[in-house]
């Protein structure tokens, strides 16, 4: 083996110990525009070109980051229809929740996009966990890659329009930090997700005051 060789293997060692040594402890939020894609197949049956789609996911997504940002949270990424947002640890949980509850509000008073089929709604997924930096470009912010972050992508599937999902170690900060739910408007769902197995999560049906 050459030593050119020898060193490259060991700068990317070096590089994996790097990453693996900084453990960092956040919220993790994503949120979904709702049925776009069924909004996309109805451009393309109305023969609609694609910027009214375009337009519309456009809105949700520069919205909804500006929602997070007021509410202290970063916006790691979009991807597709989707915001991927963290907060930090030292913000109160309901406010995260808080957030959540703004943006699904958000468009009800926008004319072009509060009805059928042009209508904006959104769906949240929310956690909590240890994090490490997976971050490929230079960025003044991390974009987390662990557990939370997986679990938080593959609960999302159950959730619907107006409706947060979150884990069992999220509902535990909540009960930790005194923040209940009514009762009735909570439903717990076992689910043997994809790389993580049998996972509890709660489901929050109703948008809270």
């Amino acid at each position: 083996m050459s030593s050119d060789n020898s060193l490259e293997r060991v700068e990317k060692l070096s590089e994996t110990l790097e990453v693996l040594s900084s453990e960092y402890d956040l919220y993790i939020l994503f949120i979904d525009l709702c049925d776009s894609a069924s909004f996309k197949k109805y451009c393309l049956n109305n023969s609609m070109p694609p910027f009214i789609w375009i337009s519309r996911q456009m809105v949700f997504l520069s919205r909804t980051a500006n929602i997070v940002s007021r509410y202290e949270g970063t916006v790691v990424k979009t991807i597709g229809d989707e915001v991927m947002a963290t907060f930090p640890t030292d913000i109160n949980v309901e406010t995260i929740f808080k957030c959540c509850r703004e943006v699904f509000q958000l468009f009800d008073n926008l004319k072009a996009f509060n009805k059928a089929p042009f209508k904006i709604e959104a769906k949240a997924s929310l956690d909590f966990g240890t994090c490490f930096d997976g971050r490929i470009i230079d960025t003044n912010y991390i974009d987390p890659i662990g557990t939370a972050v997986d679990r938080c992508a593959r609960m999302s599937k159950h959730s619907s329009s107006n409706s947060i999902v979150f884990s069992h170690d999220l509902n535990q900060i909540c009960l930790e930090q005194g923040f209940l739910f009514e009762s009735g408007t909570v439903t717990e769902i076992e689910d043997d997700l994809k790389g993580l197995g049998k996972t509890k999560i709660y489901k929050i049906n109703q948008v809270f005051s």
